[in-house]
C-alpha cells in the first residue's frame, strides 16, 4: 500500500498552475450549495458521462468514520491483487490526496489536464468547487484501468455530487452524527435520511456501527424505510444484527452471521477503529462473493492488510514531521480531524485508555471552524483533560478567533484553559516533559500543521 501523504509536483511552474485554477474555482464559480444534483449532472453529460464508465463502485456515506472505513477496505482490495481508485475529501496539505487511481495518488500534472478539460467544457456556467473536482475525478478514473472505485461523499448523501453514479456494486453508511444541521437537516433522523440517499435499489449496503443516541433516533428505520421504498429491496447488513466485531487481547473477534474469524487489530489507533474495520470486512466479503479468507487477516500473517492501513490525521503520532519540532523530544504530539460530537465520544474512549496504560497528562490544542459547536465536540473531552489551550486556523476565513474560542470553552469545566497566538506557540507554552499533547478541532487545522516545512 503506498503510504505517501500527497503527489506534489517538484515543478514551481506546475504548482503555480495548479493554484491559478484552483483559485479560479474558488472565485469564479458558484460557491453556493444548491442541494441538487441538477447542476453536476448536466455538467457529466457536457463531458460524455465519465461517471457511466467506471469500474464497479463502492459508495461510501456517513458523518465519521469514512476516511478510516475506506483506507480499510482499499487495503484489503489491494491484498487481494485488485487495483482500486479512490476519491476522498478533503485534502489535508495537497489536492493531489483527493484522486487515487489504481493506487497510486493522481500527479500534479495529470489534474491540471483534466481541471483544464473540465474548465474548458464548462464554459463559465455555476458550478460549485466539489462539483467541479468530483467531475474531473470521474473523468480521471474513467480513463485509467482499475477493478474498483472507492467513492467518498462529500456531505451528505442524497443529494450529494457523487451520487450520480447509478448503479454501484455496494454501499456503506458508517457513524451518523449532527453535522452540516443546516443543510441535512437539525435531527440526526433527518440526516440519516439524506446519508441513506447513497442506498440503491438491490444494492447491498453495511450499516455500520452507530452511538446509542443514532439509534434511539432510529436510523435503523430510516434505512430500513428507504430500502422498502425503492423497486427492489437493498439487502441491508448492519453492525450488531447481520455482523459484529469486537476487540480480543492483540486481536479482533469479527462476525458475519453464523461466519466467524480471528483478525488482527488494524494499526490505525482507538476503539471507533475497530468498527470501521469490520464494515470495510463486511463490504469486502459482499464485494467479493464469498467468505473471507481468515488466514489473510489473522493476527500471525505476514503482509496482513490491516496492519499496514494509511490514514493521516486520525490519532496520527508524529514522528519525524517537522512540526514535531516546536515540542520537547520527551513529550509525545498527536494529531486528530475530529471535530463533532461523536468524534468527541470516540477520543474520550481513547483518553481514557491512554489514562489506563500510562497516565501521561494530557494537553489539548484546539482551532476549529465557526460552522461546528465547540461544546458538543469537547464535553466528553473534560475528565481527562490536564489544560485545553485555543487557537485559530491560519488563512481560513471560518475559523472562529483565539478569543471567540475562548470565549465558548472557557464554561465548559476544564481545569485550565489559556489562549496561543499560533499552535507553534501553544505547543512551546507546555513545559511538562512527560506530557502527551494533541492538537485537534478540524482537518483544514490539522492539515495545516502537517504542511509545515
Amino acid at each position: 500500500m503506498t503510504q505517501q501523504l500527497h503527489n506534489k509536483s517538484n515543478d514551481p511552474v506546475l504548482e503555480a498552475r495548479l493554484e491559478e485554477i484552483l483559485d479560479l474555482l474558488y472565485s469564479f464559480y458558484a460557491t453556493t450549495i444548491d442541494m441538487s444534483l441538477e447542476r453536476v449532472e448536466r455538467f457529466l453529460n457536457q463531458l460524455d458521462n465519465p461517471h457511466l464508465k467506471l469500474p464497479p463502485v463502492i459508495h461510501v456515506a456517513g458523518t465519521n468514520g469514512k476516511g478510516s472505513t475506506i483506507a480499510c477496505l482499499r487495503s484489503l482490495l489491494e491484498a487481494s491483487g485488485k487495483r482500486v481508485h479512490v476519491v476522498t475529501s478533503p485534502h489535508l496539505v495537497h489536492p493531489t490526496e483527493r484522486i487515487r487511481l489504481a493506487g497510486e495518488l493522481i500527479s500534479t500534472q495529470a489534474l491540471i489536464n483534466v481541471l483544464e478539460e473540465c474548465l474548458a467544457v464548462n464554459r463559465s456556467e455555476p458550478i460549485t468547487f466539489f462539483e467541479m473536482f468530483m467531475a474531473a475525478s470521474f473523468l480521471a478514473m474513467s480513463c485509467t484501468p482499475s477493478d474498483y472505485v472507492i467513492l467518498e461523499t462529500g456531505m451528505g448523501g442524497r443529494l450529494d455530487a457523487t451520487n450520480v453514479v447509478p448503479d454501484p456494486v455496494c454501499t456503506i453508511i458508517t457513524t451518523i452524527s449532527k453535522d452540516h444541521e443546516k443543510f441535512l437537516g437539525d435531527t440526526i433522523g433527518k440526516i440519516a435520511f439524506e446519508k441513506g440517499g447513497i442506498i440503491k435499489s438491490g444494492v447491498p449496503c453495511i450499516i455500520g456501527y452507530q452511538t446509542p443516541d443514532a439509534i434511539d433516533a432510529g436510523v435503523i428505520k430510516v434505512f430500513q424505510d428507504i430500502s422498502t421504498s425503492l423497486p427492489t429491496d437493498a439487502p441491508l447488513y448492519a453492525y450488531g444484527s447481520e455482523w459484529k466485531i469486537e476487540a480480543g487481547h492483540n486481536e479482533m473477534h469479527y462476525t458475519w452471521q453464523d461466519e466467524s474469524i480471528i483478525t488482527s487489530l488494524p494499526n490505525l489507533l482507538g476503539p471507533h477503529q475497530i468498527y470501521n474495520c469490520g464494515a470495510a470486512i463486511s463490504a469486502y466479503r459482499v464485494i467479493m462473493g464469498h467468505a473471507i479468507d481468515a488466514s489473510i487477516l489473522s493476527p500471525d500473517a505476514p503482509n496482513n492488510p490491516l496492519g499496514i492501513i494509511h490514514w493521516p490525521a486520525r490519532l496520527q503520532k508524529l514522528q519525524d514531521e517537522p512540526f514535531r519540532k516546536h515540542a520537547l523530544s520527551t513529550q509525545e504530539v498527536w494529531l486528530d480531524g475530529g471535530h463533532n460530537d461523536s468524534a468527541g465520544i470516540m477520543l474520550a474512549q481513547q483518553f481514557e485508555t491512554w489514562q489506563t496504560q500510562d497516565n501521561r497528562p494530557l494537553h489539548l490544542i484546539v482551532a476549529m471552524v465557526n460552522r461546528k459547536t465547540p461544546s458538543d465536540f469537547l464535553d466528553p473531552l473534560v475528565p481527562y483533560v490536564e489544560s485545553i489551550t485555543v487557537t485559530s486556523i491560519p488563512d481560513e476565513d471560518s475559523s472562529f478567533s483565539c478569543d471567540e474560542l475562548f470565549d465558548l470553552v472557557q464554561p465548559l469545566g476544564f481545569k485550565a484553559v489559556n489562549k496561543a497566538v499560533t499552535a507553534q506557540e501553544a505547543v512551546k507554552s507546555i513545559t511538562d516533559p512527560t506530557a502527551r499533547i494533541l492538537l485537534t478541532g478540524s482537518l483544514y487545522f490539522v492539515g495545516y500543521l502537517l504542511s509545515e516545512k
